[in-house]
């Protein structure tokens, strides 16, 4: 096992792609922190993951031999950051690898846009992967290793109509991740991303049923940018991706991202 007594964070740990990327590490080893803010957001259009989720999540982890903790945790927030990672650090003594997949979603034209609609999205995926990263990487720093994975998106590299709040918090964190890069590959850290295309996650189920929506309808509608029709993209690619970025074999992989979109941003340009 290649990340064998190595420890994780991964916010946004309660289902999805988290829960995905945590099982992917634990099958290498790595003991898993999983985080999620457990409680729904007022901005957002359909229901976040709750304290069962987490905790279920968290034992199926464990259930794969590895450690498993999970720690509620609101990545808007420094002193939430600041206390699970003090709290990681109490349990474990080090973190080695940081994954920032904490992430919101909502579609809405920039002149029906409220303040707390733009606030709540840039805060947690942005200013959450600024926070992550503020508070764990000076641990990494002081090991001389660690690995950060960053979750953007084609969205981060293309806009979408209704989706100007989270275009923007994508694209800047792959501004952030090569910005992070520069100035922590003298200690030996790693920083990159994943870019995924559509997933058809519990976030994209609950906005189609908030749009009334026929799933089936509306995955074929979101994913029409895939070039392969007849492949979904699953959480276990995503995980695969990030795990990749977490081993060895990456060791020269810095300041980039991954997209497991498809094929979309190569069809668009």
């Amino acid at each position: 096992m290649k990340l064998k007594d190595q420890v994780a964070i991964v916010t946004g740990a309660a289902r999805g792609n988290g829960f995905a990327i945590c099982r992917a590490l634990a099958s290498e080893g790595c003991n898993v922190v999983l985080t999620d803010i457990c409680e729904d957001i007022a901005t957002v259009p359909y229901k976040l993951a709750t304290k069962a989720e987490l905790d279920g999540a968290t034992k199926e982890v464990a259930a794969m031999g590895v450690k498993a903790v999970a720690i509620t945790c609101d990545v808007r927030s420094d002193a939430a950051v600041k206390a699970m990672t003090a709290e990681v650090m109490k349990a474990f003594g080090k973190i080695d690898i940081a994954v920032a997949n904490a992430g919101i979603t909502s579609l809405i034209p920039v002149v029906d846009m409220d303040e707390a609609t733009w606030d709540d999205t840039l805060d947690t995926h942005l200013k959450g992967t600024f926070l992550i990263c503020h508070h764990v990487v000076p641990h990494m720093i002081t090991a001389h290793s660690g690995k950060v994975v960053a979750i953007s998106s084609v969205g981060g590299q293309r806009g979408f109509g209704m989706g100007s709040h989270y275009c923007a918090a994508k694209h800047g964190i792959l501004g952030f991740v090569k910005s992070l890069a520069m100035e922590v590959a003298e200690h030996n850290v790693n920083v990159n991303a994943v870019c995924p295309g559509t997933v058809w996650t519990p976030m994209m189920q609950g906005l189609a049923a908030h749009f009334g929506m026929d799933q089936e309808e509306a995955k074929q509608q979101f994913c029409e940018g895939h070039l392969f029709k007849d492949r979904e993209i699953t959480p276990k690619d995503i995980a695969n991706a990030v795990l990749w970025l977490c081993l060895p074999e990456s060791r020269c992989v810095t300041g980039n991202f991954i997209p497991v979109d498809s094929g979309w941003t190569a069809a668009a340009g």
